[in-house]
């Protein structure tokens, strides 16, 4: 084949352009790689088709490691050029893709790699196989050779569209790291993580047919080019359907990922185009739930008011509009105003902003708030570093994106105007310290730290604990208080299942232990792993752990258990005491129950429960009071 071209070699390039190609794969995150970039590649084709609806179908075959990406629109050209690395660009058009690079990244990451492409003018297609293998030593690589036009498809598609499908090697590590990014995106904690709860009610409300699906919908609208922070006219009537196929999900994908697939092997569903919000996931869920508000702020943040249970969303695109997130309470704008109105408000698409709690970020948005850069509508992977601002406690009870009219980088992950980045830096830091600071600290609510609950600094007056038995004399008025009489108890023997590894008053919870549950032998006392590891938290009384939950300072979900003298009451309605015996753990897990527990806490709008180990039942079950003494018989005289 003389008249061709080399795939590997365009215009007699050496070596350098291999190296230049693996440095680019390197550039790319693996989701981009997996899934992004041929879809990013489809979006940017319905964006430059003709008006009207359009449909774009992907395949994603666990099993084969294998994704298939069809739509509708133009149709790939009959220009294999296009398959070097640099040899097709969208200049001068606002698109995903600027620079007709992802669609190789792709291609050179697979073990098998096919184009099937109809346009007006005909039809074609093309396969490449063992790709990945493009960076072997010479000696060893395939030969990559290609026609200058490619051929025509024996059974072409039906109608003008392109369809791409691509199947990674068994070994490659492609498809493991796109999960893992899954898991560390959406799910840090696993199956503890609060955002499990939303997709299970994205399921029960009939939105997605299964817990994957629903996580995989939202991980691509908030982490992929699907996610687009302003959704073009072009894509706005665009229909997105899914398929997955997985015959073993627990062997292929693992815990806690194939948990989520409710023993389903195939499904499909629809993901529309745009960026995941609040809004969208909070209507999945059943009363009582957030409701949406649109307070504005006010100079300063002054004007944004308390709301038990709900979250403020503001948008902001005139000058007049950014100027006015920068103002703070008495009236003055940064030093810096100047330069944001003459090189930073021209580019500025919009900036909408969310303001929330921090456990309903956490249970409706994968990840959490995000402080997030966009350029038309392209989600990057810019960290706004936030320093200003004396409250730092509220940066995570905002979520922020200000999308802007700039260019990305080969990886599409980076703005490539730095100077741009840095005066978006500086704005995002400004509109923190000036108002939003003030309206998320107005709208949760402030924290008192020193208010955990009433407490006495009085020790010898203090009630008598009456237990000769204990070289503690007094019952419990703080948390040290009950953390000691844990550990004598502990001391004689009272907690053989507990080992324990430190507390701390710098963390967020107090301590760390491995416990021998009710289910578990004693292996995992003699024989532990760091996963082993247990959250423990100390309490006078159990309930006022609400207080702390209400105020965001701790999650229920991180909490294993909560250890406290007594019960007390809860000081907030979403969480109830629960005997452990009508609880849904006692049902569910009865094997994950804790020594000693005989109450759960149980948070009723997700419905997780902790367990509550309390130190006063203990007391009475570990000395009870001895029998009264019998009356001496009745001497009978004879």
């Amino acid at each position: 084949m003389s008249d061709a071209y080399d795939l590997l070699n365009p215009e007699s390039l050496s070596e350098n352009y291999v190296r230049q190609l693996r440095q680019t794969i390197d550039a790319y995150l693996p989701q981009y790689v997996f899934i992004g970039e041929v879809l990013q590649n489809s979006l940017d084709a319905v964006r430059e088709a003709p008006k009207g609806k359009h449909r774009i179908d992907i395949t994603i075959d666990f099993d084969a490691l294998k994704v298939s990406i069809h739509d509708d629109a133009t149709g790939f050209p009959n220009d294999p050029k296009l398959l070097f690395l640099g040899g097709g660009k969208k200049d001068g058009k606002k698109l995903a893709g600027q620079v007709g690079v992802g669609l190789k990244v792709v291609l050179f990451s697979s073990e098998h790699f096919t184009i099937r492409s109809r346009t007006p003018q005909g039809s074609f297609r093309f396969s490449v196989d063992n790709a990945c293998d493009f960076d072997l030593d010479p000696q060893a690589r395939p030969s990559f050779k290609m026609p200058k036009e490619f051929e025509p498809d024996p059974s072409p598609l039906e109608n003008v569209g392109t369809e791409i499908t691509y199947r990674f090697r068994s070994d490659s590590k492609v498809l493991s790291n796109y999960l893992q990014e899954i898991q560390e995106e959406a799910l840090p904690r696993g199956t503890r993580s609060d955002f499990v709860q939303t997709l299970a009610n994205a399921v029960q409300s009939g939105n997605y047919p299964n817990g994957f699906a629903a996580l995989l919908a939202c991980d691509l609208k908030r982490f992929s080019y699907l996610g687009m922070t302003q959704v073009p006219d072009a894509l706005k009537d665009t229909a997105v359907h899914i398929t997955v196929r997985c015959s073993n999900p627990a062997a292929t994908l693992g815990e806690p990922l194939s948990d989520l697939f409710d023993s389903r092997t195939e499904f499909s569903f629809q993901a529309p185009v745009g960026y995941l919000q609040m809004d969208e996931p909070v209507s999945w869920a059943k009363p009582p739930k957030p409701a949406p508000y649109r307070q504005n702020l006010g100079a300063g943040g002054v004007d944004l008011t308390k709301v038990n249970n709900g979250f403020n969303v503001t948008e902001y695109r005139t000058p007049d509009e950014l100027e006015a997130l920068l103002t703070n309470a008495r009236g003055k704008l940064p030093d810096d105003i100047e330069a944001f109105r003459k090189s930073l408000f021209p580019k500025i698409n919009h900036v909408r902003l969310t303001v929330a709690r921090i456990p309903h970020f956490e249970r409706y948005l994968p990840g959490g708030s995000r402080r997030v850069f966009s350029a038309n509508g392209v989600v990057t992977r810019h960290s706004a570093d936030l320093t200003k601002g004396r409250n730092q406690q509220y940066v995570r009870c905002f979520d922020i994106i200000v999308d802007v009219d700039a260019e990305l980088n080969y990886g599409k992950t980076h703005l490539k105007n730095m100077r741009l980045v840095g005066l978006l830096k500086s704005f995002v830091n400004e509109a923190y310290r000036s108002t939003i600071q003030n309206a998320a600290a107005r709208f949760v609510g402030k924290a008192d730290p020193f208010e955990e609950e009433e407490r006495s600094v009085a020790f010898w007056s203090r009630v008598d604990l009456s237990r000769p038995e204990l070289t503690i004399r007094k019952v419990p008025a703080d948390e040290n208080d009950v953390i000691a009489l844990f550990f004598e108890l502990a001391g004689m023997g009272k907690f053989p299942e507990f080992s324990w590894y430190g507390l701390s008053q710098r963390d967020r919870y107090d301590a760390r232990a491995v416990i021998q549950r009710d289910g578990e032998g004693p292996e995992v006392l003699t024989n532990p792993a760091e996963s082993s590891l247990r959250v423990v938290e100390f309490k006078i009384r159990a309930g006022s752990i609400t207080q702390d939950f209400d105020r965001e300072d701790k999650n229920p979900r991180d909490i294993h258990l909560l250890i406290a003298y007594e019960q007390g009451e809860s000081k907030s309605a979403q969480f109830q005491f629960v005997d452990l015996q009508d609880s849904e753990t006692a049902d569910r897990a009865p094997d994950r129950i804790f020594p000693h527990v005989t109450r759960v806490l149980k948070d009723t709008q997700s419905g997780y429960e902790v367990q509550v180990l309390l130190l006063r039942e203990c007391l009475e079950k570990f000395f009870p009071p001895p029998p009264p003494p019998t009356a001496p018989a009745d001497v009978v005289d004879e």
